[in-house]
């Protein structure tokens, strides 16, 4: 499969499964990042708000893929603040993907996405979990491949949110890539940083 980086925390999963869009964005919801205009299969949204929920933005030929989904917060609050966030679990060529939206808590029970192969998790804190609670998530979890998002990069992102610097930092099998990766069964584990957006 492919996996490719629209920027914040919208990602393409593409290969010979079909195509499925996460968290596309609306024009003008994020600063720095252009108009998406993506085709695919599914559209899998995590929430409500218009930074993760453009499914007008993505031209759909419908197919079934296998999904399960996990019913979280977007604060630590029980979702007083800023409402309620879906973790998305895709099985896609034998591997389990995880998104874990805009998720703002912790949470006990991760039965369902522990040993995953790919997990895609916030570290920018402010609106989610942050960098030191995002690790505390990989510890448990331990996927063989991390990707980190919903960060701020450069003149990309939300000034309130944290870059990725710190997160870099407490990890140790980084893996640079442009703005798409390759991964199988076979990938070895490692945290991916998208170098920026394909945009």
């Amino acid at each position: 499969m492919k996996i490719i980086w629209y920027g914040h925390s919208c990602f393409e999963i593409t290969g010979s499964d079909g195509t499925v869009i996460f968290d596309p964005y609306q024009e003008g919801s994020i600063p720095g990042l252009n108009k998406l205009h993506l085709k695919g299969n599914l559209v899998l949204c995590s929430h409500g708000h218009n930074d993760h929920n453009a499914r007008d933005c993505v031209d759909v030929l419908p197919k079934e893929f296998k999904v399960e989904k996990i019913k979280t917060y977007h604060d630590h609050h029980l979702g007083s603040r800023r409402g309620k966030n879906t973790i998305h679990i895709l099985t896609y060529e034998n591997m389990k993907v995880v998104h874990m939206g805009d998720i703002g808590c912790m949470i006990d029970d991760l039965s369902k996405i522990k040993n995953c192969g790919v997990l895609m998790i916030p570290i920018g804190g402010y609106y989610t979990i942050d960098t030191k609670e995002a690790l505390e998530y990989i510890n448990q979890i331990q996927p063989r491949i991390v990707i980190p998002m919903h960060y701020r990069s450069g003149d990309v992102g939300y000034d309130v949110l944290s870059t990725n610097e710190e997160f870099i930092k407490n990890r140790k099998d980084i893996c640079y890539v442009k703005d798409v990766i390759e991964v199988n069964q076979e990938t070895q584990k490692q945290t991916v940083i998208f170098e920026k957006p394909r945009n």
